[in-house]
């Protein structure tokens, strides 16, 4: 099977353009709040601004998936992994909590409406994505892999 015909890989695609999409919305309901300023100006402030250090948990995984996607083929268990870690990231279940990010994200979700919606979109997305497997040692061994990865991408090795 070829990438193109990858259901899996396709479903991964989806998956991070939903999470891509409510990233931006999260961004544009947090900037109501604050000054306007030029695209690079916001990116520089989000990447370096302690203030908006809470969101790094989400475009962090969104580059990881993006990178990944664009290496090329990642195993099946991996894609399972990414979603679990994606859900755990939103939802705050069944992984390590980034509390940080969930307080501040679970109060957008609560009171901005476009918030629920592209959280529900990603959500939606994110479950098309295959399951993990039932073994907790295949489970902890792909989430393993999926860390490696992310790590070495990171360090540059």
């Amino acid at each position: 099977m070829t990438r193109a015909d990858s259901p899996d890989l396709h479903a991964l695609e989806d998956a991070s353009r939903a999470l891509r999409g409510l990233l931006g919305v999260v961004i544009a309901v947090e900037r109501k709040f604050g000054s306007q300023q030029s695209p690079l100006a916001l990116l520089r402030q989000i990447m370096e601004d302690p203030q908006w250090e809470w969101l790094r948990p989400l475009y962090q995984l969104i580059a990881d998936v993006d990178h990944a996607l664009h290496e090329g083929d990642l195993p099946v268990s991996e894609i399972a992994a990414i979603g679990a870690h994606a859900v755990a990231l939103l939802s705050g279940v069944g992984a390590p909590v980034e509390q940080a990010f969930l307080e501040r994200y679970r109060a957008l979700l609560q009171t901005d409406p476009e918030v629920a919606i592209a959280h529900s979109t990603a959500l939606q997305a994110i479950r098309k994505l295959p399951p993990e497997a039932d073994s907790e040692a295949e489970r902890l061994h792909a989430r393993h892999q999926w860390a490696m990865r992310c790590k070495h991408r990171r360090h540059g090795q």
